[in-house]
């Protein structure tokens, strides 16, 4: 059985917990050791027999802290004891003030791959938000390294087209089986996948008016008799906050339709709600893409240019309510087109398997 080390972003992300859902469902007989030393994720890790974290007992805490033997950085250990490094994720390569040492610790670990001559493999992610040339040089010379590089955007792929490991593919999501999903049947409700602007960068100024305007929205939903549910994807990254915040300013008559649900690892239980909804009102960027797939209809309220990307990939992007123009949630004619914005996906899941394209050589299946 191949081994395999997966460097991923696990804060009960809905979006990243489906790529670990796709990657160990997709090889059962591969196990995958997740970079992760904390424990509240062993539930979820449970329901796969393939899937297992990082070891980090009592006994290597005090190591650690003593100083004795580092057991986080002990990269050598990991490169021996596993045939391949996989990093899969979304927004894993952009520009913050930690990008130094977070750039030095993921070289050595590939590094120490390399020295071993054992496959280094990123799939499912897009490159950027970035602000210097250093930081696009930089990662330049750590995909160098790598066997095989899949972006999910054209964006970040014309960024390194010229390294040879570098391809594209469609969100690894597009992939996903919804057909147990699909038989869920549909009701008068509109969901809204919350976000909180402030914890992305440079759009704190537009704070109040995604507020005031989601809670327009929503009163106008609920006045057309729809039920609402506010979803937080991550609640880590503000998203209950937000909607607790939203709740606090909406009417009594409207919070008599307005339902709020938290992601706490149960992507069945999230993902058959959102199947249950005529109408996505969509910031989460994978929000946007489990709609499409679910065939419901989508409004994307753009907080990234990944979203916009994805959706120009995919030749879905008539209706893109960025930061600037809020106010068209509320818009009588983008609302009734929302309703009808959907997309055949056929191809797409298609070309969405290709990120797994030089996984399954190295793993032989």
């Amino acid at each position: 059985m191949k081994k395999v080390f997966v460097d991923v972003y696990m804060a009960f992300n809905l979006g990243d917990d489906l790529f670990l859902d796709i990657l160990a469902r997709k090889y059962p007989n591969c196990e995958f050791t997740l970079n992760y030393l904390g424990n509240n994720y062993d539930e979820f890790i449970s329901q796969y027999q393939n899937m297992k974290r990082r070891k980090y007992t009592i006994f290597n805490k005090i190591e650690q802290r003593l100083k004795i033997f580092d057991h986080i950085n002990n990269f050598e250990k990991i490169a021996e004891d596993h045939d391949a490094l996989v990093f899969i994720g979304g927004s894993i390569f952009r520009e913050e003030d930690y990008h130094h040492s977070l750039y030095q610790e993921r070289m050595k670990l590939v590094m120490e791959f390399k020295r071993r001559d054992k496959s280094v493999i990123i799939i499912g992610a897009n490159f950027g938000p970035f602000k210097t040339e250093k930081f696009h040089n930089d990662y330049k010379e750590l995909f160098k390294q790598c066997d095989d590089v899949c972006f999910r955007d054209l964006y970040s792929y014309e960024l390194f087209k010229n390294l040879s490991q570098v391809r594209y593919a469609p969100d690894i999501v597009f992939q996903m089986n919804v057909d147990e999903y699909k038989a869920v049947s549909s009701k008068k409700r509109v969901g809204f996948s919350i976000i909180d602007v402030r914890h992305k960068n440079g759009l704190s100024n537009y704070y109040d008016a995604y507020i005031t305007n989601t809670i327009k929205s929503i009163e106008l939903f609920a006045k057309r008799g729809y039920e609402c549910y506010l979803m937080s994807f991550c609640e880590r990254e503000g998203d209950l906050q937000v909607i607790k915040s939203i709740e606090s300013y909406l009417s009594p008559d409207t919070l008599k339709n307005v339902f709020i649900y938290n992601y706490n690892g149960d992507l069945k239980e999230a993902i058959n709600l959102i199947a249950t909804y005529e109408l996505l009102v969509a910031a989460r960027f994978h929000a946007n893409i489990i709609a499409l797939l679910l065939g419901i209809g989508v409004m994307p309220i753009i907080y990234s240019k990944k979203t916009t990307d994805m959706l120009t990939d995919i030749n879905l992007n008539n209706i893109l309510i960025k930061m600037e123009e809020l106010h068209l949630q509320c818009d009588e004619n983008t609302i009734n087109k929302s309703f009808d914005n959907k997309a055949n996906l056929t191809s797409i899941s298609h070309d969405s398997k290709d990120h797994f394209e030089k996984i399954s050589k190295l793993l032989k299946v």
